[in-house]
C-alpha cells in the first residue's frame, strides 16, 4: 500500500539524492547518469498519483497547528495538484537528457534537481506560506543559474523584477492572513506578483531579455511549469472578485496577442522563443477568468500542453545552437535531411503551441474558446488571433532552421538520447491530442474543484452560478464508461 509519506519520499527523494550526489562525485557523466535514473523514478512516483484514482487524494498531515499560513494539512495532492505534480520531474528529465554535455556541469545538474524539488513541493500544497517560500527559492535558483552569463544591466534587471515579485507575494500573503480587513489589498499584491513573474504586460520585458542574453536551460526550467499560474489558481481564484479576475484576463489577452505579434518579427531565434512563451503563458492565465467550467478546463489543458511543447521548442533551439552557434532567422540554415526527427518534433511542438488539430494544444484552445465565447466574446476572438500569429511565427522559425542548404562544415547528427527525448515529447503531445479523454477528464475534475472553492469562499458575496458543461465536453467525458456525472 502506498502511504503519503512513502509517495512523497519517492517523489522528492530522487532529485534530492541527485543534488547531494553532485556534491561528492566529481565525475560529471556519472552524475548525469544518476540524475537521469533519479528523474525516471520521480516521474514514476508522480504518475502513480496521476493515473491511479484511488491515490489522487493523498494528504500528508502537518505537525503544526492549523493556521491561516500553513493550514491543517499543508501538503495535499488532489484535483489540480494530482495532474501538475507530474510536470516538474518530466521537465527535469527532458532537461538533463537533452541538454548538450558541454552546457550541463555538476553545478547545473544540482540546480536543476533542487528546482524540481521546489516546484514539486509547491504543486503539492495550497499553504500560502509554503507557496511563498517555494516561489522565493525557485527565483533564487533561477538567478543563480543565469548569473554566469548575465552581466551588468541584464542581471540587475532580472534581480529587480524577481525580488519585487517575492516582496509583493510575501506582503500579500501576510496581509491576507493577518488582517482580514485588508484582504482585498493583499489579493492585489499577490496578483501584481503573479503578473511580474509570468511577464504579463506591462511587466513582460524581462522574459525576452532572459532568453536572449542568459542561458536558455535555467530560463526554460524556471518558466515552463508556470508556478505563477498555480499561485493565482490557489490563492487568488477562490477569493478574488469578478472584477479582479476580469482585469487579469484582459491584461493577459493583450499580452498574448502582443507577444505572438512580436515573435513574428524577431530576427533572433532566442528572442522569438521569449515572446512565444510570453504569449502562451498569458493565454493560460486568461483562462482563469472563470467565465465557465469549460473555459477553465481549456486553460488547464493549455497549461500542460504549453509546458511540454514550449520546453521541446526551447530544447530544439539549444540542440541546434550547440551545433551551429547563435541562430538568426534572417537566413535558411538547412538540416532537415540530416535531422528529420528533430525537424518533425520541432514542428509538432510549434503546432501544439498554435493549437493545431491532432495535438493537445488544439483540445485546450477549443475548450477555452467554446467555453468563454458566450460570456466573454473577446476572450475567444483574441485567443484565435494569438493562435494564428503563433502559428505564423512557428512556421517562420521552422523554415529558417530546417529548410535550405546546410553549411559545408555543419555536423548535425542527433545523439540517441536526444532522439528519444524529442521524439517522446512530440509523441506525447500528439497521442494526448488524438486521445484526449483521460487528460480532459482529470483537468475537468480539477476545474470543478477550483470553482467549488470559489463558490464556497465566505469572503465573497454570492458568486455567479457556474454555467453547465458544454455538450462537446460532456460528450468527451461520457465517451468512456465510469465517467463521473
Amino acid at each position: 500500500m502506498v502511504t503519503p509519506a512513502l509517495w512523497l519520499t519517492a517523489l522528492l527523494g530522487p532529485p534530492l539524492a541527485a543534488a547531494l550526489g553532485s556534491l561528492v562525485d566529481r565525475n560529471t557523466p556519472r552524475v548525469r547518469a544518476v540524475a537521469v535514473a533519479c528523474a525516471l523514478v520521480s516521474c514514476l512516483a508522480a504518475g502513480v498519483v496521476t493515473f491511479v484514482p484511488a491515490l489522487s487524494q493523498l494528504t500528508v498531515p502537518w505537525p503544526s497547528p492549523a493556521s491561516p499560513w500553513l493550514g491543517p494539512s499543508a501538503l495535499r495532492v488532489a484535483g489540480l495538484s494530482a495532474v501538475l505534480v507530474t510536470l516538474p520531474p518530466v521537465l527535469w528529465l527532458v532537461t538533463i537528457a537533452a541538454t548538450p554535455r558541454a552546457r550541463l556541469d555538476r553545478a547545473a545538474l544540482r540546480r536543476t534537481a533542487l528546482a524540481t524539488v521546489v516546484v514539486s513541493l509547491a504543486f503539492c500544497t495550497s499553504s500560502p506560506a509554503l507557496l511563498a517560500g517555494c516561489w522565493a527559492a525557485s527565483s533564487g535558483l533561477f538567478l543563480a543559474g543565469v548569473s554566469r552569463t548575465a552581466r551588468g544591466r541584464v542581471m540587475r534587471a532580472l534581480t529587480a523584477y524577481h525580488a519585487l515579485a517575492v516582496v509583493l507575494l510575501v506582503a500579500g500573503v501576510a496581509l491576507t492572513a493577518t488582517s482580514p480587513g485588508h484582504a482585498r489589498a493583499g489579493l492585489w499584491l499577490i496578483v501584481a506578483a503573479v503578473l511580474i513573474r509570468k511577464g504579463i504586460f506591462p511587466f513582460h520585458a524581462w522574459i525576452p531579455e532572459a532568453f536572449d542574453r542568459t542561458r536558455i536551460g535555467p530560463t526554460v526550467l524556471f518558466s515552463a511549469p508556470e508556478l505563477g499560474t498555480y499561485v493565482a489558481a490557489v490563492l487568488v481564484l477562490p477569493h478574488a472578485p469578478a472584477s479582479v479576475l476580469r482585469v487579469v484576463a484582459v491584461l493577459s489577452l493583450v499580452t498574448a496577442v502582443y507577444g505572438a505579434a512580436l515573435a513574428l518579427v524577431q530576427s533572433d531565434a532566442r528572442r522569438t522563443l521569449g515572446y512565444l512563451f510570453v504569449s502562451q503563458s498569458a493565454l493560460v492565465l486568461a483562462g482563469l477568468d472563470c467565465t465557465s467550467q469549460d473555459a477553465l478546463t481549456g486553460a488547464l489543458v493549455l497549461w500542460v500542453s504549453s509546458a511540454l511543447a514550449f520546453t521541446g521548442l526551447a530544447r530544439t533551439v539549444l540542440a541546434l545552437e550547440a551545433r551551429r552557434g547563435r541562430l538568426r532567422l534572417t537566413k535558411y540554415h538547412g538540416g532537415f535531411d540530416q535531422m528529420p526527427l528533430l525537424a518533425a518534433s520541432f514542428l509538432a511542438f510549434g503546432l501544439a503551441c498554435a493549437g493545431f488539430p491532432g495535438t493537445l494544444g488544439f483540445v485546450g484552445q477549443e475548450l477555452l474558446v467554446d467555453g468563454a465565447v458566450r460570456r466573454f466574446p473577446a476572450l475567444g476572438f483574441l485567443t484565435i488571433v494569438a493562435a494564428a500569429l503563433t502559428g505564423l511565427a512557428v512556421l517562420r522559425m521552422y523554415f529558417s532552421l530546417f529548410c535550405g542548404s546546410p553549411g559545408a562544415s555543419a555536423t548535425l547528427g542527433l545523439r540517441w538520447r536526444e532522439a528519444v527525448v524529442f521524439g517522446g515529447v512530440a509523441a506525447a503531445l500528439v497521442v494526448s491530442g488524438v486521445f484526449p479523454v483521460p487528460v480532459v477528464r482529470s483537468l475537468d475534475r480539477a476545474s470543478e474543484e477550483l470553482l467549488g472553492h470559489r463558490m464556497s469562499a465566505s469572503t465573497q458575496g454570492a458568486p455567479e452560478p457556474r454555467p453547465a458543461t458544454t455538450p462537446q465536453l460532456a460528450a468527451r467525458l461520457d465517451a468512456r464508461p465510469g465517467t463521473p456525472p
